[in-house]
């Protein structure tokens, strides 16, 4: 999940004080931030948000565990958990505002003595091994040193009573359940629960999750524009560097640390959004080709700008690629989406988002050192098209009753692109 930086994708500006009340409420139920931190007994055990907040991706599970904020000098934390069936996972820690402070992906996890890893390095998997091997890593207080010992993450120097430090999971496009991790409090003088007994509360229990198709349908499309372009119906997307801002202090709210994102601000309008670019290869945990990939995840999400909600996520491997290698999505609402898919379109909808305000991701997750098309080769305000060619997705907004008999005359992707950049 990450929080957008409103510097690089639409002028800066508080939420409004309903959507602040509500974000509040969502924290405080959550025991997120200083405030709930203050007023609010830990949670004795991994949970999941009941508000998924900071546009998170619709493919992944987030779990999350409270952390003593003062425990006994020379404490450590021990977590004791298996390499899962799933695309991608990893521990990062958070201070008390959910700010980012250290991350450990699966692949830079070493297997326990008996025990083998499913992953051959970043981008890629072994299908040979099955999932299920055991894993230790641990949870140290304070900063990382020079030389770090392996298996271990950090809480950072930023955690001090009331506010506690917190350690999440994430699991990407995980085979069947996830089995959580046990987490233990060692001291000096032995192994101990992570809070006293009575101290903590019961987790909330999350929302349920709804899928793609039911996200849907308003009954108008979005468009957007994008200032100083020639052609005011090419958008290009923005690349993030600094994720956050929450009007009133700089935020990296949720940030994934393994991932890279580019945005665009998208409104509602009479318009279809059509989005065009190079695929990344990427490969299912249980293939075997290609044998190097060029990210371990790639997808478009559509979210609700500013209560930073997810609408819903196409994922790398249900959109489709023609045959020179570009993917095309179409943004909008009451689309066929079933004669679209055959013309070689994915699709999200729009979405019911306030004020019509959505916010559209592409993110990548986890790129091989060499693959040119990587995100973050785009340097602080550079042109990413420069950068990276046409890995940089490349947005249209298009007349819908063009869009859509282009579709019907049954031409393809690439040219209804084409038409759409065209249109007066």
């Amino acid at each position: 999940m990450l929080r957008a930086s409103s510097r690089h994708v639409t002028r800066r500006r508080r939420l409004p004080a309903v959507i602040a009340r509500l974000t509040l409420a969502a924290v405080a139920a959550l025991g997120t931030g200083p405030l709930a931190a203050q007023i609010l007994p830990p949670v004795c055990g991994w949970y999941e948000p009941v508000i998924p907040l900071a546009y998170p991706e619709t493919h992944a599970r987030y779990y999350q565990i409270d952390l003593p904020a003062q425990p006994p000098a020379g404490s450590r934390i021990r977590v004791e958990g298996e390499f899962l069936g799933s695309r991608y996972f990893s521990l990062q820690t958070y201070d008390a505002r959910f700010d980012p402070v250290d991350h450990l992906a699966d692949y830079r996890l070493r297997a326990d003595t008996g025990n083998r890893s499913t992953l051959l390095g970043p981008t890629a998997s072994n299908p040979a091994i099955p999932p299920g091997g055991r894993y230790t890593a641990y949870v140290r207080y304070g900063a990382p040193p020079g030389t770090r010992p392996r298996n271990t993450l950090y809480t950072g120097t930023g955690i001090d009573n009331p506010a506690r430090a917190r350690l999440w999971l994430r699991v990407y496009l995980q085979e069947g359940p996830v089995k959580l991790p046990d987490v233990v409090l060692e001291t000096r003088d032995g192994d101990r629960p992570l809070f006293p007994p009575n101290s903590c509360r019961e987790p909330i229990k999350p929302a349920t999750a709804t899928d793609d198709a039911s996200a849907a349908a308003a009954p108008a499309m979005p468009v957007t524009t994008a200032a100083g372009s020639r052609n005011p119906r090419i958008l290009p997307f923005a690349v993030f560097h600094d994720i956050g801002d929450d009007g009133e202090a700089n935020s990296q709210f949720g940030l994934n640390q393994d991932a890279a994102y580019m945005a665009l601000a998208v409104r509602r309008s009479d318009d279809v959004v059509v989005v065009q670019g190079r695929a990344p290869s990427f490969r299912e945990r249980f293939q075997a080709f290609p044998l190097r990939p060029e990210l371990r995840y790639w997808s478009f999400c559509q979210n609700d700008e500013q209560r930073t909600t997810a609408i819903a996520c196409a994922a790398d491997r249900n959109i489709p690629v023609d045959a020179a290698g570009r993917y095309h999505l179409v943004l909008g609402d009451a689309l066929p989406v079933a004669m679209l898919r055959l013309r070689g379109f994915a699709t999200l909808p729009f979405g019911l988002v306030r004020d019509g305000r959505g916010l559209l991701i592409y993110r990548q997750l986890i790129a091989a050192t060499d693959f040119r098309g990587a995100i973050q080769r785009v340097g602080d305000g550079a042109d990413a098209r420069t950068v990276i060619g046409d890995y940089a997705p490349l947005a249209v907004s298009c007349p819908r009753s063009l869009f859509v008999a282009r579709v019907r005359a049954g031409d393809t992707p690439a040219s209804i692109v084409a038409s759409c950049a065209a249109a007066p």
